[in-house]
């Protein structure tokens, strides 16, 4: 017992310097802050989410739903986040070998690797799900301490579902990745396919609340929830009573994860031997090299990184898919996206500043410049000692977010403008603040990844899900437009909505103006430096 929690608080302690910034000791508990933040999120979107909806559920007398929307939620998101960790910590790790040489196990090195994924899904499904019970009490739900009690054993055992779902597809994305030729090719389809899936698990779970909502009971609820549902409706059960319904939760909870980690441990190392191979190569072939100028080569360079790394293409690029669609989809349904809109309770939000806040929120998502720099890693050398200035290359890799980012955000502005009837003055304002928060974030995310560089990470995941730049030019850009919408709403009953959407973007096409002189004084030194 002594070697496995040893082993665990290792392992732990690994995957919480993956979020490290810069390599110093003394900056290792800047882990530890990024899972406070990561946590003080969870809390952010639970606590929003689950007092307005409770309200509403219990006026519809099923506030039960509640607790089974936010533990489905919980393991999505704990599916998203982790899969990637568990490909990595569980079956890429560069301390296997360490390990399997030491006197313990593979049983108990496999468990302990487990166990630091267990932290991260145990935070995420806490302070998703504990929120939805504190408003299941509040809104007269009933249980107390007892319900509390539950509550909280419930959410030990729910955190291990995430666990043995990220486990198995660390595992899939492992061994498929390493059975083809081109690697890069299969893990795109592959992480579109888990896409997929979760998008279809979001699609089944407000399908069931719609059920439930509209008061089905019986055989059609109880369809609403089969299959994908059913830990989650033990859940549901267990916490709000039934003791045993809740242990048998528990013991289906429990009894996968660790027959999965007893199977793995049985042929670990043969495991670890077969997904470090890889497929047969395609011969090299002589070929006929094309001239190109140096910030063309640059931005091919740039080009085959963000579209030959999958994780870097689906963590920075759904939110480019999402302005296309939102854009085509509002141009399509014309005038009745502003009647549908009145009909719900965005109906009483300004229609333009509205606009401004839904691209701005996509458009923070696509921080491909937060990554940018981590992701050369130790082949840095090559970008600094080739002729080309500190100031074009980091110029470049802004110019390459902006070069996707800029039509995406322009086609959004158009359908929105076309489908709420906005005014030619009103769209061309919404299309100036799109380009200029485009800027401005690409820029940002590019001063944030030189200033916390992370250039020692084990893989691609850890530099784009888990690295500080990577968090921080994301909620940095979620922030601003946060900011820039509450700006927006404060001075347009001073200056109306139009000319308070304008001073807004003036001022981030200013910021961009000092990002932009500080990379070319600062940033470049910087990244010389680096």
């Amino acid at each position: 017992m002594r070697k496995f929690l040893i082993l665990a608080r290792v392992q732990l302690w690994a995957l919480l310097t993956s979020f490290r910034i810069g390599g110093s000791r003394k900056k290792a508990a800047s882990g530890w802050a990024a899972l406070a933040l990561m946590a003080a999120l969870c809390l952010f979107i639970s606590g929003s989410y689950s007092f307005p909806l409770g309200g509403q559920l219990a006026a519809a007398g099923c506030l039960e739903l509640l607790l089974l929307m936010m533990s489905a939620m919980a393991a999505i998101l704990g599916l998203v986040f982790t899969t990637f960790a568990a490909q990595g910590v569980v079956f890429g790790g560069r301390d296997a070998d360490l390990l399997l040489s030491m006197p313990v196990s593979a049983f108990t090195a496999l468990l302990a690797k487990l166990t630091a994924l267990y932290v991260e899904n145990l935070v995420l499904c806490a302070f998703l799900v504990l929120p939805a019970g504190a408003a299941w009490l509040w809104f007269g739900g009933g249980g107390g301490a007892l319900f509390i009690l539950r509550l909280i054993v419930g959410t030990l055992f729910l955190a291990l579902l995430p666990t043995l779902l990220s486990l198995t597809g660390g595992f899939i994305l492992s061994w498929l990745g390493g059975r083809f030729a081109n690697r890069r090719a299969v893990n795109l389809l592959l992480y579109g396919l888990m896409a997929a899936a979760v998008f279809f698990l979001a699609v089944r779970m407000n399908m069931a609340a719609a059920v439930l909502v509209a008061g089905a009971m019986g055989a059609e609820a109880a369809d609403a929830f089969t299959g994908w549902g059913v830990p989650f409706l033990l859940f549901q059960r267990g916490v709000c009573g039934d003791w045993e319904t809740l242990a048998m939760f528990c013991l289906l909870s429990l009894a996968p994860v660790l027959a999965a980690a007893w199977l793995f441990a049985r042929n670990y190392q043969r495991v670890l031997t077969g997904l470090s191979s890889h497929g047969k190569r395609p011969a090299y072939r002589l070929g006929r090299l094309k001239a190109a100028g140096r910030r063309k080569a640059l931005l091919r360079k740039e080009a085959d990184r963000y579209f030959g790394t999958p994780i870097y293409l689906l963590n920075t690029g759904i939110g480019l898919i999402l302005l296309i669609i939102a854009g085509i989809a509002a141009a399509v349904m014309g005038g009745n996206l502003r009647e549908r809109l009145a009909q719900t309770e965005l109906g009483s939000f300004p229609l333009l500043t509205l606009a401004a806040a839904v691209i701005g929120f996509m458009l923070s998502t696509v921080a491909i410049t937060g990554s940018s720099i981590s992701l050369e890693g130790r082949n840095l050398w090559i970008i600094k000692e080739s002729p080309v200035s500190a100031s074009e290359a980091l110029g470049v890799k802004a110019g390459f977010q902006l070069l996707l980012a800029c039509p995406c955000a322009s086609l959004c502005a158009a359908g929105l403008a076309w489908g709420l009837g906005l005014s030619l003055a009103e769209g061309g304002v919404l299309l100036l603040f799109s380009l200029a928060f485009a800027g401005f974030t690409a820029l940002m995310g590019l001063a944030v990844n030189l200033l916390f560089p992370k250039l020692d990470a084990v893989n691609d995941m850890v530099v784009v899900k888990q690295s500080a730049a990577a968090m921080l030019s994301t909620f940095g850009g979620m922030g601003a437009a946060l900011a820039c919408g509450g700006a927006v709403w404060w001075i347009s009953d001073l200056t109306g909505e139009l000319p308070a959407l304008a001073g807004c973007a003036a001022v981030l096409l200013l910021g961009s103006a000092g990002l932009l002189r500080w990379l070319h004084t600062a940033g470049a030194e910087r990244f010389r430096e680096l």
